[in-house]
């Protein structure tokens, strides 16, 4: 066989893959069209180049939207680490001794082998993946969509916590200018919220900010105060910053969701910002600029912590 066929054979089996995990798109993966997408970054068709953008998920504990055989229904999942089973030596007085095995975070990815994740949410989609052909990743950078094309593996469980085992992603795409601009909230920046309440219906609530765009944010809830809100309802959220109040801004629910952390469920509202002068949507502006500015930096942190050169 010739090199030339050999690398029909491979342009053939991207288109193939492509088609398969993206099949909207699948008439327009022309054989120059993949050329130029592989060529530009915008087609990952080789683990270590879907590598960066997996530790980059576990790392900065991204928000997964994974969709089964194409079913318009999406479920929420998170990257999970694959730590080793805590190892047990008997002592020569026969004492157990237990010991954890020697491991970096995320150091199961750099085998390509596998992913894990976190259960699906809603429910009902663990139940799903167990009998799918095809599973979708995407999550969001600062700049684009990515998505990868995987398999479910099998049940299991990571020190006491039942996870998704999924083969390592076949084939990826980055879709540039997915969605709208939203800059993640870090954890140690003091950025909180105030949401007015409504008469007798609900209280103020005091809660964090977990991302924010120029057009909109989604913050935490607690799962009793669920109920409180509904969609396409309006309300009024204060800005607080270092505990300082920084702006008031009028907002329509839009979604309001739950998603699997480590630890339990996360519950999450989304809202719309109506932005009536262009004083306040400056204002807005230069606090998600803030945000990016701390988010790179905890990015930036964790690649030289990790010395893994996280996607941005």
């Amino acid at each position: 066989m010739t090199t030339e066929e050999e690398k029909e054979i491979a342009l053939h089996t991207i288109q193939q893959n492509l088609a398969l995990f993206f099949p909207e798109d699948a008439y327009s993966y022309t054989r120059q069209a993949v050329e130029d997408g592989m060529k530009e970054g915008d087609i990952l068709t080789k683990p270590e180049l879907i590598l960066p953008y997996m530790q980059t998920a576990l790392f900065d504990d991204k928000i997964l939207e994974m969709e089964l055989d194409g079913m318009t229904r999406t479920y929420f999942s998170r990257i999970h680490d694959d730590i080793p089973d805590l190892e047990e030596s008997e002592e020569e007085i026969g004492e157990v001794q237990v010991e954890t095995p020697e491991y970096k975070e995320g150091d199961y990815l750099k085998l390509m082998s596998h992913i894990i994740c976190l259960p699906l949410e809603p429910g009902m989609g663990n139940l799903h993946i167990r009998h799918s052909q095809k599973v979708m990743i995407r999550f969001f950078t600062s700049t684009s969509a990515i998505e990868v094309g995987t398999f479910f593996q099998e049940l299991s469980v990571v020190q006491e916590i039942p996870v998704l085992r999924l083969s390592f992603p076949l084939i990826g795409r980055q879709v540039r200018g997915a969605r709208a601009f939203r800059a993640k909230v870090p954890k140690t920046m003091n950025f909180t919220l105030l949401i007015k309440g409504k008469k007798k219906r609900r209280k103020d609530i005091e809660t964090f900010p977990l991302n924010i765009s120029n057009e909109g944010m989604s913050f935490e809830i607690q799962k009793k105060e669920k109920a409180l809100f509904q969609e396409d309802e309006k309300c009024e959220i204060q800005f607080f910053l270092e505990g300082e109040l920084h702006v008031k801004v009028n907002v329509k629910i839009c979604h309001l969701s739950k998603i699997r952390n480590k630890r339990s469920i996360q519950y999450c509202c989304g809202v719309q910002f109506d932005l009536p002068t262009r004083s306040l949507a400056s204002t807005i502006e230069i606090i998600v600029a803030a945000v990016q500015r701390a988010h790179l930096k905890e990015l930036s942190d964790k690649s030289e912590e990790s010395g893994i050169m996280l996607v941005r």
